[in-house]
């Protein structure tokens, strides 16, 4: 079973706006491993840009040659007029974390759900969760505050 995960960069294009570029990556989405492998091996503007225009690939590694020898997923990066384009598109039950470069730095969005059905809202129906993205927070404050060997409830079994 995989993690899955968008990887996107934001563009500035003086005639097209805030473009998103965005690759998906099917294993390990999860913060100890796609959110250390950001900060470690692709942390600049130039770096980010040259993964995600890999297009859609298996699992991130060290380096982009790494990630061509071990890929199978041959789709190319999609593009978005802007960061609301992409978030009305990015559906929370298939992508479990996006990590987008803006602004010089990783920023990381998680799946959330709600039980509606504990609000009492949907006694009568079949409908029993709400999944949606968090906000945006900075990758490399959401890494420090987090303990690996002893991960809260809230933080799941996958870190």
């Amino acid at each position: 079973m995989g993690t899955r995960s968008n990887i996107v960069y934001v563009e500035d294009d003086q005639y097209k706006g805030r473009r998103v570029v965005a690759s998906y990556c099917h294993y390990d989405g999860y913060l100890d491993h796609t959110g250390r492998m950001l900060l470690d091996h692709y942390n600049s503007q130039k770096k980010a840009k040259e993964l995600v225009d890999l297009g859609d690939m298996r699992a991130i590694k060290e380096t982009p040659e790494l990630i061509r020898e071990n890929n199978s997923i041959p789709n190319a990066p999609k593009t978005y007029r802007n960061i609301s384009s992409y978030m009305y598109r990015v559906d929370a039950l298939s992508i479990e974390y996006i990590y987008m470069w803006d602004k010089n730095m990783w920023w990381i969005a998680r799946s959330l759900s709600i039980n509606t059905w504990n609000l009492g809202k949907y006694e009568e129906g079949y409908e029993q969760w709400v999944q949606y993205h968090s906000k945006f927070e900075p990758l490399a404050q959401e890494l420090a505050q987090w303990d690996f060997d002893n991960p809260t409830d809230e933080q799941g079994q996958y870190v």
